[in-house]
């Protein structure tokens, strides 16, 4: 498993894409292609927690960093999700310190949180490397929390000034729909939301990240966006099967 490199994203963007599928053999694919980061979504994906070690156990020997979106800050979650190999979680809808604390306090080890320990798990090499992945652990899982609502933009500054949490990350579709601006993204008041939220990562030392689309990245790295997320592997597959079908029905 490759821990997220939380010293170059200080100056470097990471690249990530969303994996929703629920299939290894997607991840695997994606993985080699060279993405620092990985998101296998259990919220809104088609894959399970039975799903999930296979996904990870396919980032193996690469350089992206799998990173798991759960439904809910949930403690069992987080436990089973880190416990078989994650770098880090996404929580979606964040809205409040609270939520952000709570999300914290789930994800790492005592006295820090409250995860709970265990030792022969996949992540600690079946036990092999507990000392190692236990004294490391706090320090070097990423804790990234949702911003997705107008009261979370508002709460933008205590949310980035919790301790332990490492990156906002805006979702920009239900951001839109919560601002009354569904799949609009170029409403001014949207994109003043944005800049709140990266103002707060600036004045906390946090990082503000995005799923960006293709036609915003320009604009989104302008803003400050440094944890990118760009497409997904279904998006892929139907760009790909769209692009092939199109060829062949070209008349000549």
């Amino acid at each position: 498993m490759q821990w997220i490199d939380k010293v170059k994203l200080k100056t470097e963007l990471l690249a990530g894409t969303f994996l929703n599928l629920g299939c290894s053999s997607a991840v695997e694919i994606a993985a080699d292609v060279g993405f620092d980061w990985l998101l296998i979504d259990l919220e809104h994906g088609r894959g399970s927690y039975a799903d999930l070690s296979a996904m990870l156990m396919a980032c193996q020997g690469s350089k992206a960093s799998p990173i798991v979106r759960i439904r809910s800050v949930d403690a069992d979650s987080v436990k089973f999700v880190m416990d078989s190999g994650a770098a880090g979680v996404m929580f979606p809808y964040v809205s409040t310190a609270e939520d952000a604390k709570r999300a914290v306090q789930y994800m790492k080890y005592p006295p820090v949180g409250t995860r709970g320990v265990a030792g022969i798990i996949r992540t600690t090499n079946y036990g092999r490397n507990w000392k190692g992945y236990f004294s490391t652990a706090n320090q070097n899982s990423l804790v990234v929390v949702q911003i997705e609502t107008a009261e979370a933009v508002e709460a933008a500054e205590s949310i980035a000034a919790v301790e332990g949490v490492d990156v906002l990350f805006v979702g920009p579709l239900d951001l839109s729909v919560n601002f009354g601006c569904p799949g609009d993204f170029m409403q001014p008041h949207f994109i003043e939301a944005l800049k709140k939220v990266i103002a707060a990562c600036e004045l906390h030392g946090k990082f503000a990240g995005i799923l960006s689309r293709p036609e915003l990245v320009a604009q989104h790295k302008s803003l400050g966006f440094r944890f990118f997320a760009l497409g997904s592997d279904a998006g892929s597959i139907v760009s790909g099967l769209k692009t092939s079908l199109e060829a062949m029905r070209i008349v000549t």
